[in-house]
């Protein structure tokens, strides 16, 4: 998870918290550590984003002034971000937010409902979440029409895999694999020409396929000559 991405997270989590904190049994000052922890961490997260592109804006005037054609227009140099931490609140944000949410999910009124919202239900100990959880495929072709997907099984049984030939509307089950790579036989069309191949995949416990799609990968058959 990024670090914009935490900051996101935070700013949901802190708004929960503030409409359910009295009902857990927290007090006000809780509340408060809550959203001086978060202001400081969003503002974290936006600056990384500004130092970085004034990096890059400091590598680009570097270049232009030492590489640049003799009598080129002058670049100026780039203006300087101006950082100002909201609260400066003390070091060990990450230990006091997971300080927080083991008593959150300790308090008499918490359940998986509130830890939704919360985003803190916990990671089953596999290690990857089901619902969201989604292959990355490399593709390649062989000789014989053979299309050649590799996959990372990780903790999970194999990949379905789907594809769609040239122009088809629908996505068509090539079958589960359970084992990196997958080859599939592509059927050759009539004057034994390349086929475009789509090709997307999602995971599989058992029987049952979980979480997302892959993105789609596309390439072309090699026929037989």
């Amino acid at each position: 998870m990024s670090l914009q991405e935490r900051a996101a997270w935070f700013q949901n989590f802190a708004a929960q918290f503030n409409s359910i904190a009295g009902m857990l049994g927290f007090l006000p000052a809780t509340v408060t550590a809550v959203n001086l922890d978060r202001d400081d961490m969003v503002f974290c997260a936006q600056s990384a984003i500004e130092v970085d592109a004034y990096a890059k804006a400091v590598r680009k005037y570097r270049r232009l002034l030492t590489e640049g054609d003799v009598g080129s227009p002058a670049t100026a140099f780039p203006t300087n971000p101006t950082l100002a931490p909201p609260a400066q609140v003390a070091t060990g944000i990450f230990e006091r937010l997971d300080n927080l949410v083991k008593r959150i999910r300790l308090a008499p009124a918490y359940n998986d409902e509130i830890g939704a919202a919360l985003g803190i239900l916990p990671v089953p100990p596999n290690g990857f979440a089901p619902d969201t959880m989604q292959p990355s495929l490399k593709a390649s072709t062989l000789p014989g029409s053979v299309v050649q997907i590799k996959f990372v099984r990780g903790s999970t049984d194999g990949v379905v895999i789907e594809t769609k030939l040239d122009n088809a509307d629908t996505w068509s089950n090539a079958g589960k694999f359970f084992k990196s790579p997958a080859e599939l036989v592509i059927p050759v069309n009539a004057l034994n020409l390349p086929r475009s191949v789509q090709v997307r995949a999602r995971y599989v416990e058992g029987d049952t396929p979980v979480g997302q799609f892959s993105d789609v990968v596309t390439t072309a058959t090699q026929p037989a000559g």
